[in-house]
C-alpha cells in the first residue's frame, strides 16, 4: 500500500477527530479553569484580610472602652491570632500584620494604622506563576 493510497483511505474517516480536537483544546480549557480558581482564591483572601482588619479594630476599640491600653504589638498579635485560626486559616509564614501609631489628626483620639500583607497559596505554581501579594491598610481611632 502506497502512502498516497493510505492517506486517501484515512482522509474521510471521522473516527478519532474528537480526541484530536480535545487534545488541542484541553490545555486552554484547563488554563482557564485554574485561572478562575486562582482568581476566586485571591478574592476570598482579600475579603478575609478586610474582615480580619475589622475584627482587629473592633478588639482594639473594645479594649480601650474597658480602659485597657493595648500596645501596637498586642494589636498585631491579635490580628495574627484572628488570621491563622478558623474561619480564615491563613498560613502564618505568609501573613504579616504591622501596627504603627502615627500622630493623630483628630484631637483627643489615638490613631493606630494596621497594615496587613498576605501571599495566598497558588494553584498555578507548577507553571511558575506565583500568586500576587495582597495588602490592606486600615486606620483605627480610639478615645484617649
Amino acid at each position: 500500500m502506497t502512502l498516497r493510497r493510505l492517506l486517501q483511505r484515512l482522509g474521510p474517516d471521522p473516527r478519532g477527530a474528537v480526541i484530536v480536537e480535545f487534545a488541542i483544546l484541553a490545555p486552554l480549557i484547563f488554563a482557564m479553569l485554574f485561572g478562575v480558581l486562582q482568581a476566586g482564591i485571591q478574592m476570598w483572601c482579600y475579603n478575609s484580610l478586610r474582615s480580619i482588619a475589622a475584627d482587629t479594630a473592633r478588639y482594639t476599640m473594645v479594649e480601650y472602652q474597658k480602659q485597657n491600653q493595648v500596645t501596637t504589638d498586642q494589636i498585631a498579635s491579635k490580628a495574627v491570632a484572628i488570621g491563622v485560626n478558623s474561619p480564615y486559616d491563613f498560613n502564618i509564614d505568609a501573613f504579616l500584620p504591622v501596627v504603627d501609631s502615627p500622630a493623630s489628626d483628630i484631637p483627643g483620639m489615638t490613631k493606630f494604622t494596621l497594615t496587613m500583607t498576605y501571599t495566598p497559596p497558588s494553584i498555578l505554581d507548577f507553571t511558575g506563576i506565583r500568586a500576587p501579594t495582597l495588602s490592606i491598610s486600615r486606620p483605627i481611632y480610639v478615645s484617649t
